[in-house]
């Protein structure tokens, strides 16, 4: 098999209105997707004809050394795009807007093959580029790095974005 990463290339995503919600737990990727996913469907969003809703997410940086220490809690924010317009059924996810920013962003094949090898390497990969030229980082407030994960044509896919400039 080949590299499962692909080019390294800059995108302009543009701003938009999220509903995101934060689990710190011994795995908060699945705790939190779990959550939002049942969020989702009850709040009506999953209803809303010929809209196909972005997901995102992000480590959770406010864990406290004992929480991972002590405990091996870690912390992660998951976030479905929603419409301008949009009136959640339910209440249970925090409303924000992400900005619009510029990234680097590249895509891992299969993360999940081995994910604590093959996502924080694309990480590694991502922040070498952003950090050894022109596109580096100045600032990192109100900015987030992310991960989307999604499937074409029944192979699992995962972009990762990171601010630059």
């Amino acid at each position: 098999m080949g590299d499962i990463y692909s080019e390294i290339k800059i995108v302009t995503i543009p701003k938009m209105k999220v509903a995101r919600y934060v689990i710190i737990s011994p795995n908060p990727e699945r705790d939190v997707m779990n959550y939002m996913n049942k969020w989702a469907k009850e709040s009506g969003l999953l209803d809303i004809k010929d809209f196909s809703p972005r997901k995102i997410g992000w480590d959770f940086p406010f864990v406290t050394k004992e929480q991972s220490e002590k405990f091996g809690l870690r912390g992660y924010v998951f976030a479905y795009s929603i419409p301008e317009n949009f009136e959640p059924k339910i209440n249970g996810a925090q409303l924000d807007y992400i900005e619009q920013d510029t990234y680097a962003t590249l895509r891992v094949t299969d993360p999940h093959s081995n994910s604590f090898k093959n996502i924080p390497e694309g990480y590694h990969r991502l922040f070498n580029f952003v950090n050894s030229g022109e596109y580096k980082t100045l600032t990192w407030e109100n900015r987030i790095a992310f991960e989307e994960e999604f499937d074409i044509d029944g192979i699992h896919y995962m972009d990762i974005y990171i601010p630059v400039k």
